[in-house]
């Protein structure tokens, strides 16, 4: 029939084939990688903005005026806002620091085992001196109800944190620490802002002698054998004075 339209011809052609499908869930595929590649964009670029500004100058709106997004938009992407990158900017150092722990997870002695991952995060820092920036800075910049609810990243079996809580509470066990439960946290905290601490004094050994290698490892023994001392008896004491 002449009235037929070309493309009803070619449909009804031998051998002539439809047009093929997108597979099932090939679209939403499409979306979450998408997805997946702003949201790595907005992560580095908070990540810049932090090793150049430090965590303190991180903003939903400083992040938009770097990108082509709108404040408004960026939440799309992270619905926690600023809260919500500085855990993922963590969660990534994490994993870095991660690999420094990893052998680390079979060390016999529970005050061993806090030297050894002392000196481990102090290698971190030393190879890694960016992610230790990034790791430290969001840290201290998330608020109160983020570090009492941490993420996965710190309290995985596996997490940094969990860790260090192990070998506190192993070392509590067998007599080795006089800590209080409900003191394991502030042991926790302490120690890694100790171990901070001598990862500032070790940057500046070039200018003022520092203090590296060995004397390192022997300062955090010295901190980690004061865990054996009566922390709950020296609080007596200095309320009777």
């Amino acid at each position: 029939m002449t009235g037929r339209s070309s493309r009803d011809t070619r449909a009804k052609a031998p051998g002539a084939r439809a047009p093929l499908a997108a597979p099932a869930g090939a679209g939403a595929r499409r979306r979450e990688r998408h997805r997946q590649e702003t949201r790595d964009e907005i992560l580095q670029t908070a990540r810049q903005i932090v090793i150049e500004q430090g965590a303190g100058h991180l903003t939903v709106r400083e992040i938009a005026r770097r990108t082509d997004f709108t404040p408004s938009a960026l939440y799309r992407y992270f619905e926690g806002g600023r809260q919500e990158i500085l855990l993922a900017l963590t969660h990534g150092s994490v994993e870095v620091l991660d690999g420094y722990l990893a052998r680390l997870r079979g060390s016999p002695s529970p005050a061993e085992r806090i030297v050894a991952m002392a000196a481990a995060y102090l290698r971190f820092a030393r190879e890694h001196p960016q992610e230790e920036k990034l790791l430290f800075d969001s840290v201290t910049a998330m608020e109160p109800l983020d570090l009492a609810q941490p993420d996965e990243s710190f309290l995985a079996s596996e997490g940094v944190f969990r860790l260090l809580e192990t070998a506190v509470r192993e070392g509590i066990a067998d007599g080795t620490f006089r800590v209080a439960d409900k003191d394991v946290m502030v042991v926790i905290v302490s120690t890694w802002v100790y171990v901070h601490g001598l990862v500032a004094v070790e940057r500046l050994r070039d200018l003022h002698g520092g203090v590296s290698g060995d004397r390192l490892r022997g300062l955090i023994r010295a901190y980690v054998n004061g865990l054996g001392s009566d922390w709950a008896g020296a609080r007596r004491a200095g309320k009777t004075t």
